[in-house]
């Protein structure tokens, strides 16, 4: 946890006064606003100035505070008799403030090393995913293309049964015709023979 920073001073009739010191940085935004001067629309551009605070800095709202450059802060730090490079230590340019950086600096390393690591095993994983999913993909082309070849092989069967049967049934009709044919012949033949039959026995009387 940083420590609250502070200034030791001298006011006119001697008395050490202490004074908090934050150390901040001064952030400058470019802002454009228009106007209209002489019946023209003109553009303003200006620069914005801005101090950020950390909460931990305890200020409240609408407090009233000064902002000293860091050129001056030297000459402060020279007329209580303290050194500029003791007081950048307090402030936080120091090996104190340096070793807290170190700690940070390796804190976020680590982070860097875990996020790096599940990085890695998610591109893993999904690698692997990838993997299994073309294999998957490979076996129902593989299946779609069987399931083709037996459908064109059954379609194929089903054709030849059609014209086999077919094909039986003229044959059976066929040689139903020619037995039927065949049948009448005979009958016509026992016929005549009958009838030659009768005439030889009338002669023989």
């Amino acid at each position: 946890m940083e420590k609250d920073l502070s200034l030791f001073l001298v006011n006119s009739i001697g008395a050490v006064l202490m004074v908090k010191v934050v150390k901040s940085a001064v952030k400058c935004y470019k802002k454009k606003t228009k106007k209209t001067v002489g019946g023209k629309r003109k553009v303003y551009e200006y620069n914005q100035y801005l101090v950020p605070l950390k909460r931990s800095d305890n200020f409240q709202c609408s407090e009233d505070v000064l902002v000293v450059p860091r050129s001056e802060i030297e000459d402060l730090a020279l007329a209580n008799k303290t050194t500029v490079t003791d007081f950048f230590d307090n402030v936080g340019y120091g090996k104190t403030s340096i070793a807290a950086y170190e700690r940070e600096l390796a804190e976020l390393e680590w982070k860097h090393n875990e996020l790096s690591r599940s990085y890695k095993e998610l591109v893993t994983k999904h690698s692997k995913t990838n993997k299994r999913i073309r294999i998957y993909e490979e076996k129902i082309k593989t299946l779609e293309d069987e399931n083709n070849t037996i459908k064109s092989e059954y379609q194929g069967l089903k054709n030849n049964y059609k014209g086999l049967k077919l094909k039986y049934e003229l044959e059976t009709q066929k040689k139903k015709a020619t037995e039927e044919e065949n049948a009448q012949k005979d009958d016509i033949w026992s016929s005549l023979k009958n009838r030659l039959g009768s005439k030889k026995d009338g002669e023989g009387d």
